[in-house]
Order: C-alpha cells, then structure tokens, then sequence
C-alpha cells in the first residue's frame, strides 16, 4: 500500500462510491459464483443432505446459501468505498507508520514465540 500510495487509495475509494451500479453488479456476480463454489467444495452438501428436513432436495438449501451470499456482498459493497478512502486517509497520517512498526513488532514476536511452543 506504501507503494500505491494514500492518494490513489483514496481516490479509488472515491470512485468506488460513485460507481455503485458497477460495483453491485460485481459484487453479485463474485458472490453467485462465490457461494457456489464454497458449497459444493466445502463439503455443504454432506451436511445439509444429513440435516435438511426434506431428504434429498439440496437445490433449496443452494438456493437460500446464495441469497445470504449476495445480501453479504451487498453490504459490503455498500461499505466498500469509505473503508477504502478511510484506509487512504490513514495511510496519509504523518506517524501512521511508526504506529504500525510498534505495534506489528511485537505481535511478531508473540506469534513466533506461539508457533514455537505450539511445534
């Protein structure tokens, strides 16, 4: 992001508001094709086929998965636009960076230390 730089994030997030009929219409589309790949790769199938009421009939159970798909996608698109310009903004903070290396560093090493313990 340090290299794209705060200005064109920003001015992306800006664009990303005024587009929102495109947006929608990519959100939708990534959503319909999301959830069905995440159904059927996910093992969905096994699990509704055991606890839906109606033995066999999967096609509505796809059908209401893809419905909450799209209402997510739909709302994060909604969002989409101020959390980028916001993540312009921040970016265009003078001691941002600072910040973020003294909190990252030490998340750093509580992680290896985790990892270690866990292994």
């Amino acid at each position: 992001m340090d290299i794209i730089g705060s200005e064109r994030i920003t001015a992306w997030g800006v664009s990303l508001q005024g587009k929102t009929a495109e947006v929608r219409l990519y959100a939708v589309g990534l959503a319909s094709g999301g959830s069905f790949a995440v159904f059927e790769v996910s093992g969905l199938n096994d699990v509704v086929a055991r606890a839906w009421p109606w033995p066999g009939d999967l096609v509505v159970a796809r059908v209401l998965f893809f419905i909450v798909a799209v209402a997510l996608a739909l709302g994060i698109e909604r969002f989409a636009g101020p959390a980028v310009v916001g993540v312009g903004r921040l970016l265009a903070r003078p001691r941002f960076e600072w910040w973020l290396r003294v909190i990252a560093a030490p998340l750093f090493f509580i992680g290896f230390v985790l990892d270690y313990l866990a292994s």
